[in-house]
Protein backbone atom coordinates (compact mmCIF):
# COMPACT_ATOMS: atom_id res chain seq x y z
CA UNK A 1 0.00 0.00 0.00
CA UNK A 2 -0.60 2.27 -1.43
CA UNK A 3 -1.98 0.07 -4.60
CA UNK A 4 -0.62 0.49 -8.04
CA UNK A 5 2.06 -0.23 -10.66
CA UNK A 6 3.00 3.34 -10.78
CA UNK A 7 3.74 5.62 -7.73
CA UNK A 8 4.57 9.13 -8.85
CA UNK A 9 6.07 11.36 -6.74
CA UNK A 10 7.63 15.22 -7.48
CA UNK A 11 11.50 15.57 -6.50
CA UNK A 12 12.10 16.66 -2.99
CA UNK A 13 8.89 15.16 -1.57
CA UNK A 14 8.59 12.64 0.64
CA UNK A 15 6.34 9.43 0.98
CA UNK A 16 6.47 5.20 2.02
CA UNK A 17 4.99 2.28 0.77
CA UNK A 18 4.11 -1.00 2.82
CA UNK A 19 4.64 -4.20 1.92
CA UNK A 20 2.53 -7.46 4.22
CA UNK A 21 0.99 -10.43 4.37
CA UNK A 22 -1.49 -11.74 6.14
CA UNK A 23 -0.54 -15.50 5.48
CA UNK A 24 0.27 -17.52 8.32
CA UNK A 25 3.60 -18.66 7.77
CA UNK A 26 5.59 -15.50 6.07
CA UNK A 27 9.31 -15.24 5.67
CA UNK A 28 11.85 -13.07 4.78
CA UNK A 29 10.20 -10.36 3.70
CA UNK A 30 12.31 -7.74 2.07
CA UNK A 31 12.57 -4.75 -0.66
CA UNK A 32 15.23 -4.41 -3.72
CA UNK A 33 15.86 -1.23 -5.87
CA UNK A 34 16.27 -0.75 -9.08
CA UNK A 35 19.62 -2.41 -9.49
CA UNK A 36 18.60 -5.53 -7.83
CA UNK A 37 20.60 -4.28 -4.21
CA UNK A 38 18.42 -5.22 -0.89
CA UNK A 39 17.78 -2.12 0.63
CA UNK A 40 18.70 -2.65 4.20
CA UNK A 41 19.25 0.10 6.18
CA UNK A 42 17.09 1.36 8.77
CA UNK A 43 17.80 5.08 8.56
CA UNK A 44 18.88 7.35 5.64
CA UNK A 45 17.03 9.08 2.72
CA UNK A 46 15.89 5.73 1.43
CA UNK A 47 15.73 3.05 4.41
CA UNK A 48 12.86 0.27 5.73
CA UNK A 49 11.40 -0.21 8.93
CA UNK A 50 9.17 -2.47 10.81
CA UNK A 51 5.84 -3.01 9.04
CA UNK A 52 2.50 -2.49 11.84
CA UNK A 53 2.78 -6.44 11.27
CA UNK A 54 5.69 -7.24 13.11
CA UNK A 55 8.04 -9.80 10.74
CA UNK A 56 4.92 -10.13 8.40
CA UNK A 57 5.55 -6.78 7.14
CA UNK A 58 8.14 -3.84 5.85
CA UNK A 59 7.71 -0.67 5.16
CA UNK A 60 9.78 1.38 2.60
CA UNK A 61 10.49 4.80 3.24
CA UNK A 62 11.73 7.39 0.79
CA UNK A 63 12.48 11.20 2.31
CA UNK A 64 13.84 13.93 -0.22
CA UNK A 65 13.40 12.06 -3.62
CA UNK A 66 15.46 13.11 -6.00
CA UNK A 67 15.43 12.39 -9.78
CA UNK A 68 18.13 9.57 -9.54
CA UNK A 69 15.76 7.61 -7.01
CA UNK A 70 13.74 6.23 -9.85
CA UNK A 71 12.94 2.89 -11.21
CA UNK A 72 11.30 -0.32 -9.94
CA UNK A 73 11.26 -1.32 -6.14
CA UNK A 74 10.08 -4.93 -5.51
CA UNK A 75 9.01 -6.70 -2.32
CA UNK A 76 9.33 -10.18 -2.18
CA UNK A 77 8.79 -12.99 0.40
CA UNK A 78 8.51 -16.43 1.29
CA UNK A 79 4.54 -16.90 1.75
CA UNK A 80 3.43 -20.42 3.15
CA UNK A 81 6.43 -21.87 1.49
CA UNK A 82 5.98 -20.01 -1.61
CA UNK A 83 8.27 -17.15 -3.27
CA UNK A 84 5.71 -14.60 -4.31
CA UNK A 85 6.53 -10.77 -4.96
CA UNK A 86 5.14 -7.51 -5.74
CA UNK A 87 6.17 -4.46 -7.81
CA UNK A 88 5.77 -0.84 -8.34
CA UNK A 89 7.51 2.31 -11.00
CA UNK A 90 8.91 4.94 -9.58
CA UNK A 91 8.32 7.64 -11.21
CA UNK A 92 10.09 10.78 -10.08
CA UNK A 93 8.83 14.69 -11.58
CA UNK A 94 10.49 17.91 -11.12
CA UNK A 95 7.31 20.97 -10.80
CA UNK A 96 8.04 23.84 -12.77
CA UNK A 97 10.82 26.13 -11.38
CA UNK A 98 11.04 29.86 -13.32
CA UNK A 99 13.87 30.96 -10.66
CA UNK A 100 16.69 31.66 -12.66
CA UNK A 101 14.19 33.98 -14.84
CA UNK A 102 14.16 37.54 -13.93
CA UNK A 103 11.54 39.58 -12.74
CA UNK A 104 12.33 42.80 -14.58
CA UNK A 105 13.82 42.72 -18.44
CA UNK A 106 14.76 45.61 -20.76
CA UNK A 107 14.67 46.16 -24.33
CA UNK A 108 16.19 48.17 -26.75
CA UNK A 109 14.10 50.90 -28.43
CA UNK A 110 14.52 50.81 -32.21
CA UNK A 111 16.39 47.38 -32.31
CA UNK A 112 15.06 43.60 -32.14
CA UNK A 113 14.97 42.67 -28.37
CA UNK A 114 14.95 39.19 -26.51
CA UNK A 115 13.36 38.53 -23.54
CA UNK A 116 13.98 35.30 -21.63
CA UNK A 117 12.05 32.68 -20.23
CA UNK A 118 14.42 30.12 -17.62
CA UNK A 119 11.99 27.59 -16.76
CA UNK A 120 12.75 24.16 -15.36
CA UNK A 121 10.74 20.87 -14.97
CA UNK A 122 10.25 17.23 -15.59
CA UNK A 123 8.40 16.35 -18.12
CA UNK A 124 10.39 19.38 -20.46
CA UNK A 125 7.86 22.06 -19.97
CA UNK A 126 6.45 23.89 -23.23
CA UNK A 127 6.66 27.85 -23.15
CA UNK A 128 3.63 30.46 -24.58
CA UNK A 129 4.20 34.27 -24.28
CA UNK A 130 1.10 36.83 -23.03
CA UNK A 131 1.15 40.51 -23.44
CA UNK A 132 -1.75 42.35 -21.63
CA UNK A 133 -3.57 38.90 -21.08
CA UNK A 134 -3.16 38.29 -24.95
CA UNK A 135 -1.61 35.07 -26.27
CA UNK A 136 1.71 36.34 -29.30
CA UNK A 137 2.12 34.35 -32.14
CA UNK A 138 4.54 34.40 -34.48
CA UNK A 139 4.05 37.56 -37.03
CA UNK A 140 6.36 40.67 -37.94
CA UNK A 141 6.18 42.06 -34.57
CA UNK A 142 6.94 38.65 -32.24
CA UNK A 143 8.84 35.89 -32.80
CA UNK A 144 9.97 32.64 -30.70
CA UNK A 145 13.91 32.42 -30.74
CA UNK A 146 15.03 29.27 -32.78
CA UNK A 147 17.88 28.61 -30.61
CA UNK A 148 15.81 29.17 -27.44
CA UNK A 149 12.43 28.31 -28.03
CA UNK A 150 11.24 29.57 -24.17
CA UNK A 151 12.55 33.40 -25.51
CA UNK A 152 10.66 35.44 -26.93
CA UNK A 153 11.97 38.12 -29.84
CA UNK A 154 10.49 41.61 -29.80
CA UNK A 155 11.19 43.45 -33.48
CA UNK A 156 11.39 47.04 -33.75
CA UNK A 157 11.12 47.86 -30.28
CA UNK A 158 9.01 51.28 -29.04
CA UNK A 159 8.29 53.04 -25.68
CA UNK A 160 4.66 50.88 -26.19
CA UNK A 161 6.33 47.57 -26.17
CA UNK A 162 6.63 48.35 -22.26
CA UNK A 163 4.82 46.83 -19.91
CA UNK A 164 3.78 43.25 -18.29
CA UNK A 165 4.42 40.22 -19.85
CA UNK A 166 3.61 36.61 -18.83
CA UNK A 167 5.88 33.47 -19.62
CA UNK A 168 3.27 30.26 -19.60
CA UNK A 169 4.91 26.87 -19.13
CA UNK A 170 2.96 23.68 -19.21
CA UNK A 171 4.03 20.15 -18.11
CA UNK A 172 1.95 16.90 -20.00
CA UNK A 173 2.25 13.52 -19.59
CA UNK A 174 0.32 10.19 -19.68
CA UNK A 175 0.98 10.30 -15.60
CA UNK A 176 0.59 14.10 -15.13
CA UNK A 177 -0.15 17.61 -16.38
CA UNK A 178 0.31 21.41 -14.65
CA UNK A 179 1.15 24.35 -15.60
CA UNK A 180 2.66 27.84 -14.13
CA UNK A 181 3.11 31.25 -15.57
CA UNK A 182 5.68 33.91 -14.16
CA UNK A 183 5.24 37.96 -14.80
CA UNK A 184 8.04 39.71 -16.47
CA UNK A 185 7.79 43.27 -15.70
CA UNK A 186 9.44 44.86 -19.43
CA UNK A 187 11.13 48.34 -19.67
CA UNK A 188 12.48 49.71 -22.92
CA UNK A 189 15.76 51.42 -22.84
CA UNK A 190 15.57 54.68 -24.58
CA UNK A 191 17.36 58.17 -24.37
CA UNK A 192 16.05 61.04 -22.26
CA UNK A 193 12.46 63.01 -23.53
CA UNK A 194 11.56 66.25 -22.02
CA UNK A 195 8.15 65.78 -20.04
CA UNK A 196 4.92 67.94 -22.26
CA UNK A 197 4.96 70.15 -18.86
CA UNK A 198 8.55 72.17 -19.27
CA UNK A 199 9.60 75.32 -17.54
CA UNK A 200 11.22 77.14 -19.65
CA UNK A 201 11.16 80.63 -17.78
CA UNK A 202 11.32 81.52 -14.09
CA UNK A 203 11.21 85.28 -11.78
CA UNK A 204 12.96 86.25 -8.19
CA UNK A 205 13.95 89.05 -6.77
CA UNK A 206 16.65 90.00 -4.84
CA UNK A 207 17.51 87.51 -1.54
CA UNK A 208 14.62 85.70 -3.47
CA UNK A 209 14.66 81.82 -3.05
CA UNK A 210 13.65 80.18 -6.62
CA UNK A 211 13.43 77.03 -7.55
CA UNK A 212 14.12 75.98 -11.48
CA UNK A 213 13.01 72.37 -12.56
CA UNK A 214 14.18 69.70 -15.10
CA UNK A 215 11.88 66.57 -15.87
CA UNK A 216 13.08 64.00 -18.35
CA UNK A 217 12.38 60.93 -18.93
CA UNK A 218 14.85 58.21 -19.54
CA UNK A 219 15.93 54.55 -19.06
CA UNK A 220 18.36 53.94 -17.65
CA UNK A 221 17.36 57.17 -15.88
CA UNK A 222 19.40 60.48 -16.92
CA UNK A 223 21.82 62.09 -15.38
CA UNK A 224 21.40 66.17 -14.75
CA UNK A 225 24.15 68.42 -15.32
CA UNK A 226 23.20 72.23 -14.38
CA UNK A 227 25.48 74.93 -16.58
CA UNK A 228 25.59 78.47 -16.47
CA UNK A 229 27.63 80.72 -18.47
CA UNK A 230 29.32 77.37 -19.39
CA UNK A 231 30.23 76.31 -15.97
CA UNK A 232 28.65 73.76 -14.16
CA UNK A 233 27.17 74.22 -11.05
CA UNK A 234 28.06 72.81 -7.92
CA UNK A 235 25.92 73.43 -4.43
CA UNK A 236 26.91 75.77 -2.27
CA UNK A 237 25.33 78.42 0.45
CA UNK A 238 23.15 80.13 -2.08
CA UNK A 239 23.18 76.91 -4.34
CA UNK A 240 21.37 73.41 -3.74
CA UNK A 241 20.44 71.12 -6.00
CA UNK A 242 18.06 67.81 -5.39
CA UNK A 243 17.62 65.10 -7.99
CA UNK A 244 15.07 62.35 -8.20
CA UNK A 245 13.87 59.88 -10.18
CA UNK A 246 13.51 61.72 -13.71
CA UNK A 247 13.89 64.87 -11.91
CA UNK A 248 16.30 67.40 -11.03
CA UNK A 249 15.66 70.84 -9.08
CA UNK A 250 17.97 74.00 -8.41
CA UNK A 251 17.46 75.78 -5.74
CA UNK A 252 19.04 79.06 -5.72
CA UNK A 253 18.84 82.07 -2.65
CA UNK A 254 19.86 84.63 -5.32
CA UNK A 255 22.36 87.69 -3.70
CA UNK A 256 23.21 89.53 -6.33
CA UNK A 257 22.22 90.56 -10.13
CA UNK A 258 24.87 87.95 -11.94
CA UNK A 259 22.25 85.06 -10.67
CA UNK A 260 19.71 86.06 -13.50
CA UNK A 261 20.65 84.49 -16.93
CA UNK A 262 20.53 81.64 -18.44
CA UNK A 263 20.39 78.52 -17.38
CA UNK A 264 21.34 75.19 -19.32
CA UNK A 265 19.79 71.78 -17.82
CA UNK A 266 21.50 68.52 -19.28
CA UNK A 267 19.94 65.40 -19.42
CA UNK A 268 22.25 62.31 -20.12
CA UNK A 269 22.23 58.47 -20.38
CA UNK A 270 24.26 56.08 -22.39
CA UNK A 271 21.33 56.25 -25.08
CA UNK A 272 21.48 59.92 -25.54
CA UNK A 273 21.54 63.49 -24.37
CA UNK A 274 19.15 66.45 -24.29
CA UNK A 275 19.72 70.08 -23.28
CA UNK A 276 17.45 73.31 -22.99
CA UNK A 277 17.59 76.53 -21.37
CA UNK A 278 15.33 78.25 -18.59
CA UNK A 279 16.08 81.86 -18.00
CA UNK A 280 15.85 83.37 -14.92
CA UNK A 281 14.27 87.14 -14.91
CA UNK A 282 14.02 89.51 -12.21
CA UNK A 283 10.43 89.82 -11.15
CA UNK A 284 8.76 91.88 -8.22
CA UNK A 285 8.62 90.68 -4.90
CA UNK A 286 5.03 90.11 -3.95
CA UNK A 287 3.20 92.61 -0.97
CA UNK A 288 2.92 91.83 2.79
CA UNK A 289 -0.34 90.49 2.71
CA UNK A 290 -3.59 91.43 5.24
CA UNK A 291 -4.86 88.40 7.04
CA UNK A 292 -8.15 88.58 9.26
CA UNK A 293 -10.25 85.87 10.79
CA UNK A 294 -13.75 86.29 9.84
CA UNK A 295 -15.28 83.46 11.72
CA UNK A 296 -14.41 80.73 14.33
CA UNK A 297 -15.90 77.55 14.27
CA UNK A 298 -14.79 74.71 16.86
CA UNK A 299 -12.71 73.09 14.96
CA UNK A 300 -12.01 75.42 11.72
CA UNK A 301 -10.95 79.35 11.38
CA UNK A 302 -12.56 81.03 8.57
CA UNK A 303 -9.65 83.80 6.61
CA UNK A 304 -9.98 86.62 4.74
CA UNK A 305 -6.66 87.11 2.78
CA UNK A 306 -6.00 90.03 0.80
CA UNK A 307 -2.08 91.44 -0.98
CA UNK A 308 -1.95 94.64 -3.43
CA UNK A 309 -1.17 93.03 -6.95
CA UNK A 310 2.17 94.39 -8.58
CA UNK A 311 0.70 95.31 -12.55
CA UNK A 312 2.97 92.85 -14.11
CA UNK A 313 3.00 90.08 -11.60
CA UNK A 314 -0.61 89.29 -9.74
CA UNK A 315 -0.93 87.48 -6.30
CA UNK A 316 -1.83 83.97 -7.28
CA UNK A 317 -1.46 82.32 -4.09
CA UNK A 318 -1.55 82.48 -0.09
CA UNK A 319 0.79 80.57 2.42
CA UNK A 320 -0.99 80.60 5.97
CA UNK A 321 1.21 79.58 8.94
CA UNK A 322 -0.65 78.29 12.24
CA UNK A 323 0.64 77.14 15.40
CA UNK A 324 0.44 77.11 19.22
CA UNK A 325 1.25 80.15 21.10
CA UNK A 326 4.70 79.70 22.64
CA UNK A 327 5.67 77.25 19.39
CA UNK A 328 8.88 78.41 17.43
CA UNK A 329 6.98 79.07 14.00
CA UNK A 330 9.45 76.49 11.91
CA UNK A 331 7.08 74.08 13.82
CA UNK A 332 4.39 75.46 12.08
CA UNK A 333 1.73 73.53 9.87
CA UNK A 334 0.74 75.31 6.79
CA UNK A 335 -1.77 75.27 4.20
CA UNK A 336 -1.81 76.78 0.28
CA UNK A 337 -4.78 78.76 -1.08
CA UNK A 338 -5.01 79.50 -4.37
CA UNK A 339 -6.45 83.21 -4.88
CA UNK A 340 -10.13 83.37 -5.44
CA UNK A 341 -10.68 80.12 -2.65
CA UNK A 342 -12.19 79.63 0.38
CA UNK A 343 -9.71 80.31 3.29
CA UNK A 344 -10.68 77.80 5.93
CA UNK A 345 -8.46 76.27 8.16
CA UNK A 346 -9.88 73.07 9.27
CA UNK A 347 -9.14 70.21 11.67
CA UNK A 348 -8.49 72.31 14.34
CA UNK A 349 -8.90 71.62 18.65
CA UNK A 350 -11.78 73.08 19.87
CA UNK A 351 -11.32 76.21 22.48
CA UNK A 352 -7.64 76.66 21.71
CA UNK A 353 -5.69 79.92 20.84
CA UNK A 354 -3.90 80.01 17.67
CA UNK A 355 -1.20 82.27 16.55
CA UNK A 356 -1.32 82.47 12.51
CA UNK A 357 0.31 84.69 9.78
CA UNK A 358 0.31 84.57 5.89
CA UNK A 359 2.38 85.32 2.64
CA UNK A 360 1.73 86.12 -0.83
CA UNK A 361 3.03 84.44 -3.95
CA UNK A 362 2.99 85.63 -7.69
CA UNK A 363 5.29 84.49 -10.01
CA UNK A 364 8.51 85.76 -8.40
CA UNK A 365 8.20 83.60 -5.19
CA UNK A 366 6.45 84.38 -1.94
CA UNK A 367 6.17 88.17 0.37
CA UNK A 368 7.25 88.53 3.90
CA UNK A 369 5.08 87.28 6.44
CA UNK A 370 2.23 89.45 7.39
CA UNK A 371 1.89 90.58 11.08
CA UNK A 372 0.76 88.01 13.63
CA UNK A 373 -3.01 87.14 14.06
CA UNK A 374 -4.67 85.66 17.26
CA UNK A 375 -7.84 83.63 17.64
CA UNK A 376 -9.70 81.13 19.71
CA UNK A 377 -11.71 78.24 18.30
CA UNK A 378 -15.09 77.89 20.10
CA UNK A 379 -15.52 75.64 22.62
CA UNK A 380 -17.92 72.46 22.18
CA UNK A 381 -21.26 73.38 24.23
CA UNK A 382 -24.29 70.69 25.31
CA UNK A 383 -26.98 71.85 27.28
CA UNK A 384 -29.92 69.60 29.16
CA UNK A 385 -33.19 70.35 30.16
CA UNK A 386 -33.75 67.78 33.32
CA UNK A 387 -37.74 68.46 33.08
CA UNK A 388 -38.21 67.94 29.23
CA UNK A 389 -35.19 65.84 28.53
CA UNK A 390 -34.08 68.23 26.03
CA UNK A 391 -30.61 67.81 24.80
CA UNK A 392 -29.17 71.57 22.44
CA UNK A 393 -26.39 71.59 20.08
CA UNK A 394 -25.64 67.86 18.34
CA UNK A 395 -22.07 67.01 18.67
CA UNK A 396 -20.37 63.73 20.20
CA UNK A 397 -21.17 65.69 23.70
CA UNK A 398 -25.16 65.61 22.84
CA UNK A 399 -25.25 62.19 21.52
CA UNK A 400 -23.31 61.04 25.28
CA UNK A 401 -25.90 62.94 27.12
CA UNK A 402 -28.76 61.35 24.94
CA UNK A 403 -27.12 57.91 25.88
CA UNK A 404 -26.99 58.73 29.79
CA UNK A 405 -30.72 59.67 29.42
CA UNK A 406 -32.22 56.64 27.69
CA UNK A 407 -30.31 54.67 30.28
CA UNK A 408 -31.68 56.77 32.84
CA UNK A 409 -35.34 55.70 31.43
CA UNK A 410 -35.14 52.64 31.64
CA UNK A 411 -34.13 51.69 34.57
Amino acid sequence: MPLGDVQLVFQGGSFFVSCYSNATNVQRVMWTGPEGQQITNYKGRIHVEDGQNGHKGVDLVFDNITRKDRGVYTCSANVDGIEESQSFKLCVYKRLDFQDTLAVQFLEEGLSSELHCDVDGDPTPRVSWRVRERKIANGDKYEVSSERPNNLIVHNVTLDDAGEYKCVALQLSEHISDFKDFIVNVKVHHKPQWLEDRMDQAYSYMMGEVNLTCEAVAEPQANFTWIKENKIITPSDTVQIFNDDHKSTLQLTVTGPEMFGDYLCKAENKLGTLERAIILEKGAKPAVPTAKVTHADVNALHLSLSAKNHPKMPILAYRVQYKIPGDDWKFAQAMEFKKGDSYIINSLTDDTLYVLRASAKNAAGYSDFSSEVMEKTKKVQAETIHSGSSIALGSSSAAILFSLAFSAILL
